[in-house]
């Protein structure tokens, strides 16, 4: 007997990330460097708890010096299956700048693997997503 699966899901890096442009443009940075591996890794690292909380990530420059932002998106006392924005709280935002001027893009990538790393022992992982 033979059993197909033909409804198989191939996960994405979407995967607890709501989509950005920021996203997809570390994603192609990522894949550019070679890293893709790395931030793959992070990103199932952050998947795997947590599995009702939401995340948007975008970046951004001041001054010359980097910043990301990572949005928490957390369900509403209630919403079991979220179909809406609207069944999510408003966002608690954290913000973590650059110290010095470097490529806006690898220091994205590297404050998402640092979030992905050793998740959900470190404590950015723990200030982001659980706390």
């Amino acid at each position: 007997m033979i059993i197909s699966n033909q409804n198989q899901i191939n996960p994405t890096f979407k995967a607890k990330f709501l989509y950005s442009k920021s996203l997809e443009l570390v994603a192609d940075y990522a894949v550019q460097k070679g890293k893709f591996d790395k931030l793959n890794e992070a990103r199932k690292n952050i998947a795997s708890t947590n599995l009702t909380t939401r995340l948007r990530f975008d970046m951004g420059e001041k001054n010359g010096k980097p910043f990301v932002t990572f949005a928490r998106y957390n369900l509403k006392p209630g919403v079991i299956i979220p179909e809406t924005m609207n069944d999510y709280k408003p966002p608690k935002v954290f913000i973590y700048p650059s110290s010095k001027n470097e490529n806006v893009l690898k220091f994205a990538l590297e404050r998402i693997i640092k979030l992905g790393n050793n998740a959900p022992k470190n404590n950015m992982f723990k200030k982001v997503v659980i706390k």
